[in-house]
């Protein structure tokens, strides 16, 4: 077994996915394409609102990265619908886009636990009992693992897939971070992320 876990793709998902899996012990690879884009922002660098600034909150209450990286490269923040009532109220942090992205691949890299190749993953191995044992990359590779979760984005070549061997795994509880929501998003948190655990499938322990 070459790795515990690959997670393919460095975006957003991708980020939080593999630094998740190396902070609870597994030894992950992620694969990119390209790593100067890891974090890679699009033309509105937003991070916040009525739908993202809830989950940016709950990937915050399980350790994750995303409002410790816009704290670091935030240059606006706004309260929208600040002139309606608060149920409607969200909010929202402007980022530096490259800044963002240099951090992200910063925080990647400096992950114990956690390697980087530049490729491009092609196929998946499937093992004779069905669960997926390896993938092949465009340059040959054929890198075995644990457990595989595709986190390609929305382009037309993604492959959706998370593959976790839960028959002899078992869920566990992330530590909760310590840094707290990022700074902008914290003034309106209001109440602390709610998250059903079951739904955290990158949070799995070999057993």
């Amino acid at each position: 077994m070459d790795y515990e876990a690959i997670v393919v793709g460095g975006g957003h998902a991708g980020i939080e996915a593999a630094l998740a899996l190396a902070r609870l012990g597994h030894r992950t690879l992620m694969i990119t394409q390209n790593p100067d884009a890891i974090g890679r922002m699009s033309c509105n660098p937003a991070v916040g609102g009525l739908g993202k600034g809830n989950l940016v909150r709950e990937i915050d209450a399980l350790g994750g990265e995303m409002g410790r990286l816009i704290d670091a490269s935030m240059i606006q923040f706004r309260m929208l619908n600040s002139s309606r009532g608060g149920a409607v109220q969200a909010p929202r942090a402007q980022a530096d886009k490259a800044l963002y992205s240099s951090l992200a691949r910063k925080a990647i890299e400096g992950q114990a636990g956690l390697s980087i190749l530049m490729d491009t993953v092609t196929d998946l191995v499937v093992g004779e009992d069905g669960s997926i044992v390896a993938v092949v990359t465009d340059r040959g590779s054929r890198i075995a693992a644990r457990a595989v979760a595709a986190r390609a984005g929305r382009g037309e070549e993604r492959v959706d897939l998370v593959h976790e061997d839960l028959h002899r795994r078992r869920l566990r509880r992330a530590r909760v971070s310590d840094a707290g929501v990022g700074r902008g998003l914290r003034r309106s948190a209001g109440r602390e992320a709610r998250v059903e655990r079951a739904a955290v499938g990158v949070v799995a322990e070999a057993r």
